[in-house]
């Protein structure tokens, strides 16, 4: 709204007012325009950082300055070949090993994120993960969380597709020994990896089949005015 000139001249307070008007203006746009780079910058991180899998890092053998050991399927060279530590993760991750944490010996809904413990995508990912866990078992807390190291468990990543890092997938449901069907895993997007949106993605991937179809007879409801 206009103002005119001589009204702000007669009223001091009018020229507040309008003076107001204009910083509250000038602090939205500046926010807008700092929250737009924001965003801009974080996807050009992503989009580095997040890199396919490749024959760098293989199981078969790694590169020791110009000394070649040879490490076996399920042998981690070292404590830098996981991302989820006990110490850390525990009890809201757990990093898969097929003796004591094989997620497929669970009957629970699952969440299984492969990963490249070298990856810096997946290095940055690393505590949001734990805290989307920790928001969600609030909410869900029969849903169990798991970590795969690619760099120790090549070939079940491979089984899994996981081509890219981080790799989520969820499994809402397992069959009745606990097993799961590797074509009923839905692959959830990281993104920029935000609590929030991560959060609220794997939720609505855990949805049962009954819950998926009591939310679309409510949408028809409210779509109808019922």
């Amino acid at each position: 709204m206009l103002i005119p000139l001589s009204s702000l001249e007669r009223n001091p307070s009018n020229s507040r007012r309008h003076n107001n008007m204009t910083s509250r203006r000038t602090k939205i746009v500046t926010y807008k325009r700092s929250l737009l780079l924001t965003i801009g910058i974080l996807g050009i991180i992503h989009y580095y950082r997040s890199v396919p899998y490749n024959n760098q890092h293989t199981n078969e053998k790694k590169l020791s300055g110009d000394k070649i050991t040879h490490v076996k399927e399920g042998e981690a060279s070292s404590s830098s070949s996981y991302l989820y530590p006990p110490q850390e993760a525990y009890p809201f991750v757990i990093d898969y090993n097929p003796n004591d944490n094989d997620f497929q010996k669970s009957n629970s809904p699952k969440v299984i994120e492969f990963y490249d413990p070298k990856c810096g995508a997946c290095q940055a990912f690393k505590y949001n993960y734990i805290e989307v866990a920790k928001k969600i078992k609030e909410d869900k807390p029969t849903v169990q969380f798991y970590g795969v190291s690619c760099e120790v468990y090549k070939s079940l990543c491979d089984e899994f597709g996981a081509k890219r890092f981080p790799t989520i997938l969820v499994f809402p449901q397992s069959n009745n020994d606990g097993s799961i069907n590797k074509d009923d895993g839905i692959v959830v997007p990281k993104g920029t990896g935000t609590i929030y949106f991560v959060s609220a993605r794997l939720m609505k991937a855990l949805r049962t089949k009954e819950e998926i179809e009591r939310d679309r007879v409510d949408s028809s409801k409210l779509a109808a005015g019922i």
